[in-house]
């Protein structure tokens, strides 16, 4: 299979335009303060390296005082190296382009948009090599309007970092396959590598594109070069877990028990309850087209759609196995069902005859129209608009208040235990999130008999969304109001 070099035509050229202005969009965001706790971790572990002359990116030698979750996250592991290794570069470059006063947070952002953007470019030309120039449209036009991209672009996170290592593995696979060129596989372990020195999780993903290699090729060169490219790859991108590598597998092992079900009896899909919601709203109808790649004409394109599926199959039961279920967990999964998509469009272009018309736009809008109304929504409610909603629930709150002369509203966290609550005084009023946890339930009864009843409930924006950790970090679906009607410890009358 050759590779196309002819230029796009223009109905081509202006989709590509009218996708990617649209992706920065709902992309842009640079409001400066934490919304997301995680976004912690890059701040001091990137700050630390910077002080210590060093790519050490071990979390516990960071600096955390002043933080307000440093104490969770001084831990003894390597989770995310090549992520922040790669931010200090793009800090440095922001700092001699004359941006040292914008705060690193903004810098880290604005990374991962850069990342996604590098993401769109390799979906596009995989998927236009593989089938055309709207092939690579329709990849493009799926990554571009998808939520979970959306929101991951939004955070100094890894997510975006792994969409374009991922991108660009699978990308330089069809090269080796395209060109036949052996060397090629030394750019594409040395991706894995770096991919796994952000994330261990990684690892499987990484096993299957090896064995696929030498399949395809049979020669224990091959192993060897990829073997080589693979342990460069983590050397390039985190030395210090090859310096300390019985320190990294103490933090995967961490990070493992973090992760395990909390009682024994949680059963064996313990998280599917919360990851097949989301799949369901946050993807819509797209998700099923997947399996429809298996359709395409070519062999070569079916068996890169076999291994994604594969691939995608066995990430899914894990994460329904894990205790917690966290969406991001799927980020690395969206460059292939980009191309997935495109593919299994391409083939139901050939299968139904009304697909291959000028309907087939038409189609492809009406199948892509939930994404993109829900990526809206939540770049105007979560991100941009987040200020706005904010001084609409403080707004809220101020008339909850004058209705009770002298009463304030107190929202402490109940992380600490329940015990927090007993110095709310009698009068005062408790705000309670609302997120959709079955232990809300023993919270409701216990404020219940500790003399608490219900006087008011704000319903927040896109509060029908099923559990979800963008509702967990910024607002909730509704917020509760309990209002004390006995004194701490007595009865009520």
């Amino acid at each position: 299979m050759p590779l196309s070099h002819s230029p796009l035509s223009w109905p081509a050229r202006s989709c590509v335009l009218l996708l990617v202005v649209l992706a920065v969009w709902l992309r842009l965001d640079s409001y400066p303060k934490t919304y997301f706790a995680d976004e912690l971790i890059p701040r001091a572990v990137v700050q630390h390296m910077r002080d210590s002359g060093t790519l050490d990116t071990r979390w516990d030698r960071a600096d955390w005082r002043g933080d307000y979750a440093g104490h969770f996250y001084s831990l003894p592991q390597y989770n995310f190296s090549s992520y922040h290794t790669a931010l200090l570069p793009m800090l440095h470059l922001a700092h001699a382009a004359g941006q040292a006063a914008v705060p690193d947070l903004v810098i880290y952002r604005a990374a991962s948009l850069l990342f996604q953007l590098g993401g769109f470019v390799l979906v596009f030309a995989m998927a236009r090599q593989m089938l055309g120039e709207w092939g690579g449209v329709t990849a493009l036009a799926w990554l571009a309007l998808m939520p979970q991209a959306v929101v991951d672009a939004h955070y100094a996170r890894p997510e975006s970092f792994v969409m374009l290592l991922v991108a660009l593995a699978a990308w330089l696979a069809w090269q080796v396959h395209v060109t036949g060129r052996q060397r090629l596989l030394l750019p594409e372990a040395v991706v894995w590598g770096i991919a796994c020195a952000c994330k261990f999780s990684f690892l499987p993903m990484a096993a299957l594109a090896l064995l696929a290699q030498l399949w395809r090729w049979r020669r224990a060169q091959a192993a060897l070069l990829w073997s080589c490219g693979f342990a460069g790859g983590i050397a390039l991108s985190a030395p210090y877990i090859l310096l300390d590598w019985p320190g990294f597998v103490r933090g995967v092992q961490l990070l493992l028990t973090q992760y395990a079900p909390a009682t024994s009896d949680a059963g064996w899909l313990s998280s599917a309850h919360q990851l097949l919601p989301y799949l369901a709203v946050f993807f819509g109808p797209v998700l099923l087209l997947l399996p429809l790649s298996l359709l395409a004409r070519l062999r070569a394109v079916r068996c890169f759609a076999a291994l994604a599926l594969a691939v995608s199959a066995a990430y899914l039961l894990l994460f329904a196995r894990q205790g917690v279920f966290f969406e991001r967990n799927l980020s690395h999964l969206l460059p292939l069902w980009a191309v997935l998509f495109a593919i299994a469009c391409h083939a139901l272009s050939f299968w139904l005859p009304f697909a291959g018309r000028p309907a087939a736009p038409l189609l492809l809008a009406l199948l892509l129209a939930w994404p993109l109304w829900l990526s809206w929504r939540i770049s105007e409610d979560f991100f941009r608009g987040l200020p706005v909603v904010q001084e609409h629930v403080a707004v809220h709150e101020r008339q909850l208040a004058a209705q009770f002369a002298g009463a304030s509203v107190q929202s402490p966290s109940l992380f600490a235990g329940l015990q927090v609550i007993d110095a709310i005084a009698q009068g005062d009023i408790l705000r309670v999130p609302q997120h959709k946890l079955a232990g809300l339930q023993l919270v409701h009864n216990s404020l219940q008999e500790k003399g608490f009843v219900v006087v008011d409930e704000l319903v927040l924006p896109l509060a029908f969304l099923p559990y979800n950790q963008l509702q967990i970090n910024h607002f909730p679906p509704a917020y509760r109001y309990y209002r004390r009607v006995t004194p701490a410890g007595g009865t009520q009358q």
